[in-house]
């Protein structure tokens, strides 16, 4: 049985929302990377180097130190390690582009949450130019919203797609197409992981526009190429052996990811595969927190229909695609992948 929550624990979450700005305000001041750079400083040292006065340097550095973001021995001050290890600009696990895209898109939408859920409807799109029914249709209007977006994705990509680099036996594999694959972040790793993998990042035409670029600056165009299009509604690229949806069914109903996968089924050859690599809700729908932080944000934002869907689901829209059998691993970070194989 999970313990019951306490007084504590109903505080941080009642304030939350002051506690994310806290560490956002870290961040973004650069106060964490001061501190990475120069741990032991005084809070009026700190003030100076941020450029922001005594009286708000008191609220911000009381605010991280309470919650243990900084460390304060005496009067002087350091990061904790795990701000060390996910908030050093030069650690390779830096999140700071992710807590970007909190920032700027999924907090104000979520101040839309209660109305999304009364209505079934992403009501926070509303906060975001432009007239289509999705996130993602209408970050082109905001290049600076695009770009927060996009990093956030290459970062979390970079943050798990050595898991799956490492979970799945990729030697019976050649030629993945990595479907919604981005500014081929994923596809990149999986190359350099994988010399014989040839890869076809499948995605929008503006956003191959990025995955070419990135894809040309590391000299792999030979191995890794984009092809563009909407898969719910064009062909999949053909001779391929395998496909890849990593971190994409969260983001719309089970229908449509039924059908998808569907799609999906139809254009791979017999003994083919299908690669889910996501964060995995329990079966029990009883979490873990990153299902319970994650869903809002499909519900309000993104598209108004999609989720973290549970090990059980995913494997129950492959059982429905046609899928002969499915097999489960289980990774860290709440991560999974499940192969189906037709």
């Amino acid at each position: 049985m999970k313990d019951e929550l306490d007084i504590n624990g109903l505080t941080l979450i009642a304030g939350g929302h002051t506690a994310f700005q806290l560490l956002w305000a870290g961040h973004e001041l650069g106060v964490f990377a001061l501190l990475s750079k120069r741990p032991g400083l005084t809070r009026a040292q700190i003030a100076q180097e941020i450029a922001i006065q005594s009286q708000p340097a008191r609220i911000l550095m009381t605010g991280l130190a309470a919650l243990r973001l900084v460390i304060k021995e005496g009067d002087t001050y350091r990061n904790s390690s795990i701000v060390g290890q996910l908030l050093d600009t030069d650690s390779p696990q830096n999140m700071g582009d992710i807590l970007g895209w909190q920032a700027l898109i999924v907090y104000p939408g979520e101040m839309d949450f209660v109305e999304s859920l009364r209505k079934n409807a992403n009501v926070g799109l509303g906060r975001f130019p432009g007239t289509e029914n999705n996130l993602y249709q209408r970050l082109v209007h905001d290049p600076k919203l695009e770009r927060a977006f996009h990093a956030a994705m290459s970062s979390l990509s970079r943050s798990a797609n050595s898991m799956l680099a490492n979970s799945v036996d990729f030697a019976s594999i050649r030629h993945l197409v990595d479907a919604g694959g981005g500014d081929a972040t994923n596809a990149l790793a999986l190359a350099r992981a994988h010399p014989h993998l040839q890869l076809t990042v499948f995605d929008a035409p503006t956003v191959c526009q990025l995955a070419v670029a990135n894809i040309a600056n590391v000299g792999l165009t030979e191995r890794v190429k984009t092809h563009s299009g909407d898969f719910f509604i064009d062909a999949f690229p053909k001779d391929i052996d395998a496909i890849l949806f990593a971190h994409m069914l969260t983001i719309w109903s089970p229908d449509k990811d039924r059908a998808l996968l569907k799609r999906a089924y139809d254009a791979l050859p017999s003994g083919g595969q299908l690669i889910i690599f996501n964060m995995m809700g329990d079966d029990d729908d009883s979490g873990p927190i990153s299902t319970a932080l994650g869903s809002p944000y499909f519900l309000s934002i993104a598209t108004g229909e999609g989720m973290l869907y549970s090990w059980a689901e995913y494997e129950s829209f492959l059982r429905h695609a046609g899928f002969s059998q499915t097999r489960r691993f289980q990774l860290p970070h709440d991560h999974g992948v499940l192969i189906g194989t037709k």
